[in-house]
């Protein structure tokens, strides 16, 4: 590599076909370059008849932001666009690269390999085992709205939930963000809303625009817990009201219900506290006799 001196208006910096610094680290670097200025000069490269950045994509920005007209670079002649892939790629490796800036640097080696190359030799280098489902999701948050970019990339929205926001139109998919992110919702909980709006979409046949419209309209989170599932499985919400209400009446009687999760088995738990023989037998006389005054009122309220 050559170092020479160059007109930073000779470097076309709008150009991101090798780097993928995600976002632009121009902003994280100026202060540094103010402070004690440029250490190590940036790598570029000739492609198509132009200067493009390989290397210290950040650093360039930053010094024309700084008002540099001009910067030390090392100029690497001749190569090939794989081998400067490569280069802007074992660059970046000192630092944890983000989830988006991997699918980033996945989708421009995509350019120049075939898929299985690319998974085979790309993935690894990522943090990422050689296998389909990791090559097709990251190529497909390369290609994301920018606004769930940002949400992986600067706070750390899981890639599970962003996978399943994958799969939604892209007004669907923003607005949904902005739901998960407005009413904070756990990861969990994050999964369950995405995949749960798909089913509710397919359940009812209505776009998922629509039936955001109505949900948008919570402002807690608890309150839109309760609303969705209820929407989404009818039948196990009212199981679950009814064991709710249940448990409830027991435990003022002393005793505690315990439940399967998500009723995957019919069996249930009581728990009742005693002693000795004669406090278990007054206790279930008495837990019997309130059971059935339960039982009566609610055939009256029915």
């Amino acid at each position: 590599m050559e170092l020479l001196q160059v007109k930073l208006s000779e470097i076309d910096l709008s150009s991101r076909t090798f780097v993928f610094s995600f976002p632009p680290r121009g902003d994280l670097l100026r202060e540094s370059l103010r402070r004690v200025g440029l250490i190590e000069p940036p790598v570029i490269t000739e492609h198509e008849g132009r200067f493009l950045p390989v290397a210290g994509e950040g650093r360039l920005l930053a010094l024309r932001d700084l008002g540099a007209e001009r910067a030390p670079v090392l100029l690497a002649r001749g190569l090939s666009p794989l081998k400067a892939q490569e280069q802007a790629l074992e660059s970046n490796l000192f630092r944890d690269l983000n989830p988006v800036e991997k699918a980033e640097a996945l989708a421009r080696f995509s350019r120049y390999l075939s898929p299985e190359e690319a998974a085979s030799k790309v993935l690894p280098r990522l943090g990422f085992s050689a296998e389909a489902r990791w090559y097709f999701l990251l190529l497909r948050l390369s290609e994301a709205p920018r606004e769930l970019k940002e949400a992986v990339a600067q706070r750390g929205l899981p890639l599970k939930v962003a996978e399943r926001l994958l799969r939604f139109p892209p007004e669907a998919l923003v607005r949904t963000l902005g739901l998960l992110e407005r009413l904070r919702f756990t990861v969990s909980e994050a999964r369950e809303v995405t995949e749960g709006l798909l089913d509710l979409s397919r359940k009812e046949d209505r776009p998922l625009t629509e039936l955001l419209e109505e949900f948008e309209a919570f402002s807690s989170r608890d309150a839109f817990l309760k609303a969705f599932r209820g929407r989404l499985r009818p039948h196990l919400f009212r199981r679950e009201e009814e064991t709710r209400r249940l448990r409830e009446a027991l435990l003022s009687q002393g005793a505690r219900l315990e439940s399967p999760p998500a009723f995957e088995r019919d069996e249930h738990h009581l728990i009742i506290p005693f002693k000795d023989r004669s406090e278990l037998s007054r206790r279930l006389r008495r837990l019997a006799d309130f059971l059935e005054k339960e039982s009566r009122a609610a055939g009256d309220r029915g």
